[in-house]
């Protein structure tokens, strides 16, 4: 039976910080029978984007600290690692050091720890074993070197998933190519596919997620700072979805990441078989978490399924450029899969060529991309 601790942390502070993670992990099972002395453990951190810890859209460089510290503790040798933003009209994204920015550069001398930047170290072509969507991924390489790997996300709404949680978070262990390829499946089931295709190869032994300041509506990058004051851990990455998806007031279910994960023999047989420990999960539930404005309803998708594809027209969502907020950056174009967008002072859509795949709306630091519905689809979509 899968566990998942819950641990309260109202704050990000150092002492308490490093408590709520320790006996997180303490509860979770602890780190025994994870790693041994001599071991590289790579700590896979969301680093989506070269942002202050404020924003809420990193994991927070106190989380890493405090995770880096228990590996190390255990004689193990630490990497911190993710692929950030890169580019950008004025190369803005290139130049940065997200590490630095984000606070986790700093943390990782502290605590002794290694930086890896996937942009920097390569990667390694990788077959999928049952793939649904990517039968071969490029692999970073430090994921493949380590001996063990632990996922270290921010809990954060999703455009396509719902929520980035502890699966999601894999997605930055590929290329920005793979990553195109995985949101050309305009489909969030399919998209979903993509993911768990990656994560089926990344083979994580813990994960720890950073829940003290979560982010809520326009998440992953444009949402709001949401306090929610918990830390998450548990050797199963599916299971600690789910449980991080019943906080956030989502069905389970609604998390097509963590249902094809469960339909793969990935993650638990039923959510009934996870056991929380630490705070009880009726106490920590948030119904005033808000869902991002691409969320549906039960109504709204059984519609869809019973759709031709004409009829699907009418229940169509599109991203809509919101010029006050654009910062001209040029992320929404340079990470378009299909070319959709342009940049003529300011962005523009060639709706013939959107795919609905939201990678605009992903990848904006200004929460300048929004989603734009029929009336038709804003009726059902919350029913």
């Amino acid at each position: 039976m899968p566990k998942v601790a819950v641990v309260k942390c109202e704050a990000y502070e150092p002492e308490k910080v490093y408590r709520a993670v320790a006996r997180a992990v303490e509860l979770a099972g602890g780190l025994e029978d994870v790693v041994k002395a001599g071991d590289t453990v790579l700590l896979k951190v969301n680093l989506l984007s070269a942002l202050p810890p404020e924003r809420a859209v990193t994991t927070h460089p106190l989380v890493i600290g405090a995770v880096a510290r228990l590996f190390r503790d255990t004689g193990a040798s630490v990497w911190v690692g993710d692929a950030a933003t890169t580019g950008g009209l004025r190369g803005e994204f290139s130049e940065t050091d997200p590490f630095g920015v984000c606070g986790i550069r700093e943390t990782a001398e502290r605590e002794k720890a290694k930086i890896v930047n996937f942009n920097r170290t390569g990667y390694q072509k990788v077959k999928v074993p049952r793939p649904k969507r990517l039968r071969e991924i490029n692999l970073a390489r430090p994921v493949a070197e380590a001996d063990k790997v632990v996922s270290l996300p921010k809990l954060k709404t999703h455009e396509l998933t719902l929520l980035t949680g502890a699966v999601k978070n894999f997605f930055g262990c590929v290329p920005h190519s793979d990553r195109s390829t995985a949101h050309s499946f305009a489909k969030p089931e399919q998209f979903a596919q993509a993911v768990v295709d990656i994560y089926s190869v990344c083979r994580p032994s813990f994960a720890v997620m950073d829940a003290v300041i979560a982010m809520d509506k326009e998440g992953p990058s444009g949402g709001r700072p949401f306090s929610l004051g918990l830390i998450l851990a548990s050797h199963d990455c599916v299971s600690l979805d789910i449980v991080a998806s019943q906080i956030t007031g989502f069905d389970p279910t609604d998390i097509l990441t963590s249902v094809d994960a469960m339909e793969r023999g990935l993650g638990p047989a039923s959510v009934e078989e996870i056991e929380v420990v630490g705070e009880e999960l009726k106490d920590v539930i948030r119904r005033d978490f808000q869902k991002p404005s691409t969320y549906t309803g039960a109504a709204y998708r059984g519609l869809r399924r019973l759709l031709t594809p004409i009829g699907l027209k009418f229940l169509q969502s599109y991203p809509r450029i919101e010029i006050s907020r654009c910062h001209r950056c040029g992320l929404c174009a340079e990470k378009c899969p299909t070319g959709a967008i342009t940049i003529n002072r300011y962005p523009g859509i060639d709706y013939r060529k959107c795919i609905q795949c939201f990678t605009c709306y992903e990848f904006c630091p200004a929460g300048a991309v929004r989603v734009r519905r029929s009336w038709l689809a804003e009726q059902l979509r919350r029913k």
